[in-house]
């Protein structure tokens, strides 16, 4: 899909929607290796797409942070993003999820599609992604939200229009864990209480699919979480 395409449609849907091309892009870390000769390294053949998702407090972004040092230190070229990426579209999430939780979904598809092309040129170079959240995030959360039909709905959307990562990185701890965790950062959501982390995490266990994905216990401290990530992607070839 096109941005062009994407922004039409996001006007239909919300009052106020400026086109992408007036919208800040969404931010794109990308660092590239020196090669032996001091120019940059090129890779020929196609990039790994690693998606890091996990309910709320299991430390995704602290994950995200600490791979990146780490894979550049092996050789490859990385770019890092995290969803929602754009200021509007996350500022409209937040505004509609407590009325319209189906709206507040689509803010993210839309997101994510303006997100898509950046990603998929990454891909193009070779690049090693890491991505804070993908798509199965947005299908998590809102199964908690919404009803059984309207869930249906948006994972047809989703898995009509994501790009399916080639590894998903599921940090997984138990609900009281994770909640003490947001707790501490006073970044708590009134509306994502014990019980509904709870759905979000049955969910993901519904929705994990080995090989692709692959469990990493984050119930201990973000080094040994990181050294576990670590392990996988290293048993995958990175």
């Amino acid at each position: 899909m096109e941005p062009e395409r994407t922004g039409s449609a996001r006007r239909d849907l919300f009052p106020g929607w400026t086109s992408p091309g007036k919208l800040r892009q969404p931010t794109r870390d990308s660092v590239a290796p020196a090669d032996s000769r001091g120019g940059e390294a090129k890779l020929s053949q196609r990039g790994i797409y690693v998606a890091i998702e996990g309910i709320d407090g299991t430390g995704k972004t602290e994950l995200a942070s600490r791979l990146v040092p780490t894979l550049l230190s092996r050789g490859h070229s990385i770019s890092s993003f995290h969803e929602p990426a754009d200021k509007f579209l996350r500022d409209e999430f937040h505004r509609l999820k407590s009325t319209d939780s189906f709206a507040a979904a689509l803010c993210l598809t839309v997101d994510r599609e303006m997100l898509r092309p950046q990603i998929e040129r990454a891909l193009e170079h070779g690049d090693v992604v890491i991505q804070d959240r993908s798509f199965y995030s947005t299908l998590a959360y809102q199964y908690a939200a919404l009803s059984p039909d309207r869930w249906r709905e948006l994972e047809r959307i989703e898995l009509a229009l994501a790009i399916e990562p080639d590894i998903v990185l599921y940090l997984d701890a138990p609900t009281d864990v994770a909640m003490r965790r947001v707790e501490a950062t006073g970044q708590l959501d009134p509306d994502e209480g014990p019980a509904y982390l709870e759905r979000v995490r049955r969910k993901f266990e519904q929705m994990f699919q080995p090989p692709r994905w692959v469990r990493v216990d984050a119930n201990g401290t973000p080094e040994r979480t990181h050294q576990l990530a670590m392990n996988v992607l290293m048993a995958a070839g990175l």
